[in-house]
């Protein structure tokens, strides 16, 4: 990982995904967050986050399987595609680059709360939320 100040990533983060939305069959915003709280991170407590019953499933998937349908393009793309997939590969790399143990969450099944989830250099966790929809 070759991070740089937290507070700095965290701006190039949120800025890399201004206006930026992740579809699956429906297309959701990518939202920055930031655990402050003072209880250690663990996948089970995503449930403080979107205040869902903790006998909601959470699964995790593969940060490079999960981006992967974002950084694909048709056999003719129009720029307004290849756009969009230079700027997912520009935040999967930023994300590499700033964060340390990254997992990807899912919490229920159908329209799942997610979660991108590292570690910063100054060891807090941050990520990306959204929302994925698969039937």
């Amino acid at each position: 990982m070759n991070a740089d100040n937290p507070t700095g990533a965290l701006a190039r983060l949120s800025k890399a995904v201004e206006g930026l939305l992740f579809s699956s069959e429906s297309d959701y915003p990518l939202e920055l967050f930031v655990w402050d709280d003072s209880t250690p991170f663990s996948p089970s407590l995503l449930y403080q986050l979107t205040a869902l019953p903790d006998s909601v499933e959470v699964t995790t998937d593969d940060l490079d399987r999960f981006f992967a349908p974002m950084l694909s393009l048709d056999p003719n793309p129009g720029p307004q595609e290849r756009n969009r997939a230079a700027r997912f590969r520009s935040l999967v790399k930023l994300l590499r680059r700033q964060f340390r143990d990254l997992a990807v969450y899912k919490l229920g099944r159908v329209e799942m709360p997610t979660f991108i989830v590292g570690y910063l250099a100054d060891g807090r966790v941050a990520g990306l939320r959204t929302t994925v929809v698969e039937t």
